[in-house]
């Protein structure tokens, strides 16, 4: 069953957000499951990290302690709620320390806007969506999204020149090693900053414009991505675009595999032709 409520913001703003998806306790044990992956000793994990960024490219999709993230209840009825009843898991998973994303940009695969198959909706909607799991506290860490809302429907000259500005001031920052020196303003949109906290989820459509908020504070950002779409051509083309990274994998696990068709979440090898609401 879906809310029309949600399905209409969703459509208007491009996204949801899902406070508390993850009890603190959860939020907690993720984090220490992180910080294994990446072989941190858990007594100190900031101090070993000492600021560093650390990503692993489809980390849950990789990881079985993971998985039962793919499968929470809560996730697929929000998920299910803006997409309608029949999703895939199409992959595109990561793990995140202290990732300093900052630059404005979109997760799909035809990232211009109006440009390419993902915004042609003639045969089929476009419904694929990126799932961000914080498990951090903006307070202690600056853990934060910023998204501008409706940036999947519309999108003027004067808005894209704008953030192609601003991402070559963050670059040259960056360069100088001062990527964190440079705000998100953004004058000719609204922009919205998302604070979280440990467990919370953000549920956004692949085109919505969105950067990584600054970090700030003494703890590290921790963050668990992942996403899903309806069972049509244009979840079909995202995978294939992250697949042919090679920090992707291109076959699932076969447990994985087994576990998501009896969910009934396994996207298919074949590449429909209509749509599937």
């Amino acid at each position: 069953m879906t809310d029309p409520g949600i399905q209409e913001q969703f459509e208007r703003d491009g996204y949801i957000v899902v406070p508390g998806l993850l009890s603190p306790e959860e939020a907690a044990g993720y984090r220490r499951a992180i910080a294994d992956v990446f072989d941190l000793p858990q007594d100190d994990v900031t101090a070993a990290i000492d600021g560093a960024t650390m990503t692993l490219a489809d980390g849950v999709t990789i990881t079985p302690r993971f998985w039962p993230l793919i499968f929470h209840p809560q996730l697929l009825a929000g998920v299910r709620s803006v997409l309608g009843p029949h999703i895939r898991y199409t992959q595109h998973s990561d793990l995140h320390i202290n990732l300093r994303g900052g630059r404005w940009h979109r997760d799909n695969a035809c990232r211009e806007f109006d440009v390419g198959p993902d915004w042609d909706e003639a045969e089929a909607p476009y419904k694929v969506v990126r799932i961000a799991i914080y498990l951090s506290d903006y307070a202690d860490s600056g853990s934060s999204l910023m998204v501008m809302p409706g940036s999947h429907r519309t999108e003027s000259w004067l808005q894209r020149h704008e953030y192609t500005l601003w991402n070559k001031l963050r670059s040259a920052f960056r360069q100088r090693g001062q990527n964190d020196r440079v705000p998100h303003w953004f004058f000719s949109r609204p922009a919205i900053r998302l604070k979280t906290k440990p467990g919370d989820c953000v549920i956004f459509d692949q085109r919505v414009m969105h950067a990584g908020g600054v970090l700030h504070g003494r703890e590290p950002k921790y963050a668990i991505y992942l996403s899903y779409g309806a069972e049509n051509r244009h979840s079909h083309n995202h995978r294939a675009f992250f697949l042919d990274r090679p920090t992707y994998t291109r076959e699932l696990p076969a447990e994985l595999s087994e576990k998501l068709e009896d969910a009934s979440l396994l996207l298919p090898e074949t590449n429909p032709t209509t749509s599937q609401a």
